[in-house]
């Protein structure tokens, strides 16, 4: 294919400059025969320059050849091509199994830590980890090289649009230390094309990245809140939710239809931010588990506290290896929930009880059941997911700590924080608390709302999502002598143990202090 850099003569817009960085997703584990159809025939304006351990300033083309892989970018590239119809510049830099933080990576690896004063002391990795370990470098000075050599000769001159990242399962056992590092890299990277371009937008260069996937086996939450956090903290750094979608067999790497999603998305965001002159794309997210297939009735209600099925209760004691026994717990799952799932047996018996709501764990004896009187959340790192709530409806958990001593409540992803209002409850309570959420009515699409236990392990008896709230419904209670001295909760709930707030006793409302 040839190139077509310097053939246009037609074009009069600066022509646009995209870079791609990160490890092994962004890098790309879908093989090639797995390509999407409409990218089989290449590309027709695309110049390309994979600097991550080449730096001599010239283009190439991007050719898909038999064996090899592609990764996101190659998406967002053909549909930037669609979209520009004139020649356009991709710089990549990626490396497999590579993190910012330092020493948490096998020596033989290069980093992207961007901190002083390391950087200043280490070179850009050019494929030889003893003359460079720095691939913040090799992105940086392989994209000033391609100025240097090849951008700076057109006579429209070019624009730098966005830097498109995914990267983050490296860093899993320094999550402590990934905000400060994560910032730090975007502000090297900007800096150093701004040094280069000498174009003042390019001190706040539009930052695009992917969300770590929750089912991978190298997932760690607090590598997520950390990226959400950088994301609210930093302008012009956007994420897409990337949390629940396909994997391949590895349980680490995304799928074909994930890549594709991917980069579908990037492309979105870069229509959505003006960068690219062009339509959205429709995507479609592929998601594991098969929570997007499942709808929560408009009514729906999990009561735990009523009596289990003799089938239930028999599973799961006939269970005992994975449903372990523990006193007031009940029985607790001994095994890992990397992929979300349904609360079910080793023989694959879904308790009915708690059909269709699911859960993800990254490690063993994290949910667990007491029949007839609440479900758990053993720790904080698992998750409890219902799916497909409505916008303009609302979810209502009851909840206690599982230690009269130690306060704890629920919490939802930063993610979740974009569609979910918390207008009762979600603060952390000894006492037994009625939480309630509402899905913005702003939203045009069902919204799989994901929720943690914050501060260590909690008892949920109910789960209801409703149409109505059940914050401004006041429920009729008689004075009969069956209710005298009893006290309700505001969606007419019975409260056997009363705690902080508005309660019903007699048919009218008291203030519990």
């Amino acid at each position: 294919m040839a190139f077509v850099a310097l053939m246009s003569t037609a074009q009069t817009k600066p022509a646009s400059v995209f870079l791609t960085a990160g490890q092994s997703n962004a890098d790309g584990r879908v093989y090639v025969d797995e390509l999407p159809t409409y990218l089989r025939n290449g590309y027709q304006y695309l110049n390309y320059a994979n600097v991550t351990s080449e730096c001599n300033g010239r283009i190439s083309s991007r050719t898909f050849e038999a064996g090899t892989r592609y990764a996101f970018c190659d998406i967002t590239n053909y549909f930037i091509e669609k979209a520009l119809q004139q020649p356009f510049y991709a710089v990549k830099c990626t490396y497999g199994g590579t993190a910012i933080a330092t020493g948490v990576t096998a020596d033989k690896l290069p980093v992207w830590y961007a901190g002083e004063p390391w950087i200043s002391e280490n070179n850009a990795y050019r494929g030889d980890i003893t003359t460079g370990k720095s691939l913040t470098k090799s992105l940086t000075e392989g994209f000033a090289q391609l100025v240097d050599v090849t951008l700076s000769k057109l006579e429209q001159g070019y624009d730098v649009k966005a830097i498109m990242w995914h990267q983050g399962e490296s860093d899993r056992n320094a999550a402590s230390a990934y905000y400060e590092n994560f910032k730090t890299m975007i502000a090297y990277m900007r800096n150093a094309i701004y040094e280069k371009t000498g174009d003042e937008a390019d001190k706040t260069l539009p930052f695009i990245f992917g969300t770590i996937c929750r089912n991978s086996t190298q997932y760690n939450a607090g590598i997520e809140k950390a990226q959400l956090q950088v994301a609210k903290d930093v302008a012009n750094v956007y994420y897409i939710d990337m949390s629940d979608v396909t994997l391949r067999s590895d349980n680490l790497h995304f799928d074909a239809a994930s890549t594709e999603y991917l980069g579908k998305m990037m492309y979105n965001k870069l229509v959505d931010l003006s960068l690219v002159d062009g339509e959205q794309v429709e995507a479609v997210k592929p998601t594991n588990g098969g929570i997007g297939d499942i709808d929560v009735e408009a009514e729906h209600l999990w009561d735990f506290t009523k009596e289990w099925s003799v089938a239930s209760v028999d599973s799961i004691k006939a269970d005992a290896t994975h449903w372990v026994p523990l006193k007031s717990w009940g029985y607790r799952l001994s095994t890992a929930m990397p992929k979300v799932q349904e609360l079910q047996t080793a023989t694959g018996y879904v308790f009915p009880e708690t059909a269709g709501l699911y859960f993800s764990s990254g490690s063993g004896n994290r949910a667990c059941i007491n029949p007839g009187y609440n479900i758990g959340l053993y720790a904080d790192n698992i998750s409890l997911t219902i799916p497909q709530v409505k916008p303009g409806q609302y979810i209502t958990i009851t909840t206690i700590s599982a230690n009269g001593q130690t306060e704890r409540g629920l919490t939802v992803d930063a993610i979740d924080e974009a569609y979910l209002d918390c207008i009762q409850g979600g603060n952390k309570s000894i006492y037994k608390t009625t939480n309630v959420w509402w899905v913005r009515d702003t939203y045009t699409q069902p919204v799989d709302a994901t929720f943690h236990s914050e501060g260590g392990g909690i008892f949920i008896y109910d789960i209801m999502v409703t149409d109505q709230s059940p914050v401004a419904a006041i429920p009729t209670i008689t004075n009969d002598h069956t209710q005298k001295n009893l006290c309700f909760n505001l969606m007419g709930q019975r409260l056997q143990y009363p705690h902080k707030g508005i309660v019903i006793k007699d048919g009218k409302k008291f203030v519990m202090l």
